[in-house]
């Protein structure tokens, strides 16, 4: 966990992140799932498998529970810094995902951001909402402020990866804070013990729906195969739907609809062509 994951990457060409993501590269394997260091499972996917062609930057891409299900959220840390120019992508890929994973039919792409007005949010996300605007293929309908996302007001959620990074992690705790506080008010009084037990079964089910080991890990959409980034503490249950979830995008073929749909987009086309 203290290497520098790119120089690692290249240092350390036998490491087992490097050696399953050549093996997808070289067609033996379909799939890399892992629950190691992030950092580390991108600069292998992006040097060892490859981008898809046209694709600028590869975003990791993840499922957030909402009011109504779940909603998908990219990026999530693959790309801290960005530039307007991904964005597009960013919801190309988050909209065929959804699609293929969700069976969504036609996902509503929201950018996030700290209004749901036009013209509100940095210069980045101003930017980046105007070159949204004129993107084909996707169902852009503005901006959504973070509380919103909860409502199940959007299917894709665009932004870039550290936002992305701190708006993931910042739910999941809030969702762990709210069910330990939940539990300690519970067992806190002989009455409140009996309420929660009488309640046990709905607890159960709130606890399942806000569960991130049900949709596995994140995938690193925009590369020339699938690979799967668990969460170091995942356990059974996360690892199985890591590679379910890991399965559904090989059978989709979500690379090749990836790089059919970024080909398409002549809107930014030359945009690509400066950037890769």
């Amino acid at each position: 966990m203290d290497d520098k994951p790119a120089n690692a990457v290249r240092a350390k060409p036998d490491n087992s992140m490097s050696v399953g993501c050549k093996l997808v590269r070289a067609g033996e394997a379909h799939a890399f799932v892992t629950a190691g260091n992030t950092g580390g499972a991108l600069a292998a996917g992006i040097l060892h498998v490859g981008r898809v062609k046209g694709v600028m930057r590869p975003a990791l891409i993840t499922p957030v529970p909402t009011i109504k299900g779940f909603c998908v959220v990219l990026d999530i840390g693959a790309n801290a810094d960005c530039r307007p120019e991904y964005f597009p992508q960013f919801a190309i890929m988050g909209t065929l995902y959804a699609q293929a994973v969700f069976g969504v039919r036609n996902p509503s792409v929201r950018l996030l951001s700290n209004g749901e007005e036009e013209g509100k949010g940095n210069q980045l996300m101003i930017n980046a909402s105007h070159m949204l605007v004129d993107t084909p293929g996707i169902n852009f309908l503005g901006n959504v402020e973070s509380k919103d996302v909860f409502k199940g007001m959007v299917d894709v959620v665009v932004t870039d990866g550290f936002t992305g990074n701190i708006f993931l992690k910042t739910a999941e705790s809030a969702s762990r804070l709210l069910q330990d506080v939940m539990g300690e008010e519970i067992r806190r009084r002989p009455n409140s013990m009996v309420g929660g037990l009488m309640i046990k079964g709905a607890l159960k089910r709130v606890k399942a729906r806000m569960d991130d080991s049900e949709y596995g890990g994140a995938v690193l959409l925009g590369l020339s195969g699938i690979v799967v980034v668990a969460h170091g503490k995942s356990k059974a249950n996360a690892v199985q739907n890591a590679i379910r979830v890991a399965k559904q995008g090989v059978e989709s073929d979500l690379p090749a609809k990836i790089e059919m749909a970024v080909a398409q987009d002549k809107v930014h086309a030359p945009l690509v062509a400066a950037v890769a």
